[in-house]
């Protein structure tokens, strides 16, 4: 990710433009006020008020209760939560099954990119998928499971894909990844499955148990 160019400055913000791959995001520092970050292609605005930048996720040309960064989480969600409907509350409480990036062509955490598996496809290993962009607009999931991964740059570039897409749906509502905890008979299992070439590898019990450390393995 390249610094473009600086757009302006002032006695309140710094506006940056940076690109990564066709997409563009531009970072807003506010003197006052916590650095915002958005992606032009989103659909998302910027309202100026009283020397502060705010993102309008609604694009309503208002500043609602929620989008004011000054407010208090309680206050912000609350308000959130007054202006969804129960569908949408509903997405919010489900979440999504495996995902590999890229995607396999088969299996359960296998998917499409415009109808094509990956290797037909010619996209980047960390485009969203098919099936990652239905759950996300068509059902208002925004908790995400990830398992394999390719690299780190894969898993940095494909959450700044999948935030600038849910950026530009609806509420503007961010979305959230994890990953299981190891809760596994084999320790190992899920996490190496999912580690991938430059991913660290989780050491198993035995592995653990070798350091003769119980605090180590405590910990």
């Amino acid at each position: 990710m390249n610094v473009r160019n600086l757009l302006f400055a002032s006695s309140f913000s710094l506006f940056l433009t940076f690109s990564a791959q066709g997409q563009v995001y531009q970072k807003i520092e506010n003197q006052y006020g916590p650095v915002l970050g958005y992606s032009t292609t989103s659909g998302v605005k910027i309202l100026s008020i009283a020397g502060n930048k705010f993102k309008d996720l609604n694009r309503n040309g208002k500043l609602d209760r929620y989008e004011d960064w000054r407010l208090t989480a309680e206050e912000r969600a609350k308000d959130l939560a007054s202006k969804l409907s129960v569908d949408q509350i509903a997405g919010l409480m489900l979440y999504s099954r495996h995902q590999a990036l890229p995607a396999p062509a088969f299996g359960f955490m296998g998917g499409t990119y415009q109808g094509k598996n990956y290797q037909e496809g010619l996209v980047s290993p960390w485009a969203l998928t098919d099936q990652q962009r239905e759950f996300l607009e068509k059902d208002g999931l925004r908790h995400v499971l990830l398992t394999a991964v390719k690299d780190p740059e894969t898993a940095a570039r494909w959450n700044n894909e999948l935030q600038g897409f849910v950026e530009g749906l609806g509420w503007g509502i961010p979305a959230n990844n994890s990953s299981d905890p190891r809760h596994n008979a084999v320790v190992s299992a899920e996490f190496n499955a999912g580690a991938g070439g430059q991913i660290s590898m989780w050491p198993d019990g035995l592995a653990m148990a070798a350091t003769f450390d119980p605090a180590i393995v405590k910990r």
